[in-house]
């Protein structure tokens, strides 16, 4: 797996969309099992939650930001359009060929969290996707640092 990371395999992008799924489904899921729910169920008594999972749903929060920058700054406006004409031509297929029930808000919920990992998945592997397209590096442009 660690090979995966330094290299631009196919690999690097399963990794990278399987990190998404892993930080999507541990902040929420419809079993019950997630920090979410952690911290719902520490609530629950009418007390503060504990400090150890108030942590836990920060550092979470945050990773889940930084998921979403680094999506949104890799796949740009129309990149994220094209994914998301993508999403919504699955979401129809899913609803059309009855491989999510819309009686059912579990099935609706689980796909909409496998979507969003895709969407980070996509995002996080978006350079790589876009070099293996186009031959093109992608670089930021820092217009704060001088050299």
């Amino acid at each position: 797996m660690i090979k995966a990371l330094k290299d631009s395999s196919p690999a690097v992008l399963l990794v990278r969309v399987l990190i998404a799924a892993i930080v999507v489904f541990s902040t929420y899921n419809p079993t019950g099992t997630s920090i979410f729910h952690w911290v719902k169920d520490s609530m629950s008594d009418g007390g503060a939650p504990d400090a150890w999972v108030l942590l836990a749903a920060i550092v979470t929060l945050l990773i889940n930001a930084v998921l979403l920058i680094a999506a949104w700054k890799a796949l740009g406006k129309l990149g994220t359009v094209i994914v998301l004409i993508l999403f919504g031509a699955l979401v129809y297929l899913s609803l059309q060929e009855n491989w999510v029930s819309t009686d059912n808000a579990d099935s609706i919920q689980w796909l909409a969290l496998i979507l969003y990992s895709g969407f980070l998945g996509i995002g996080l592997s978006g350079a790589i996707l876009w070099r293996r397209a186009t031959g093109q590096l992608v670089t930021d442009e820092a217009d704060d640092v001088d050299i």
